[in-house]
């Protein structure tokens, strides 16, 4: 199978509980792919967040609100 079209295809073709069995793994592993490395998620959602001249100890102070 290449394609989508196919693979819905051969889906609307299986079994009720063949479908579920799928259903269920899907959101299994789309969760497994979201949850793997939240670092790195973290780090491409702050990726260009920085300023340009703010020093790392004034963003520390800032999340330790410090004044």
């Amino acid at each position: 199978m290449s394609t989508i079209g196919e693979i819905e295809t051969a889906i609307e073709n299986l079994p009720v509980p063949q479908v579920e069995e799928l259903a269920i793994w899907l959101e299994a592993y789309r969760a497994r792919r979201t949850a793997t490395l939240p670092a790195e998620t973290w780090l491409k959602q702050a990726r260009g967040a920085a300023r340009p001249g703010v020093t790392t100890a004034e963003v520390m102070a800032l999340t330790r609100g410090d004044e």
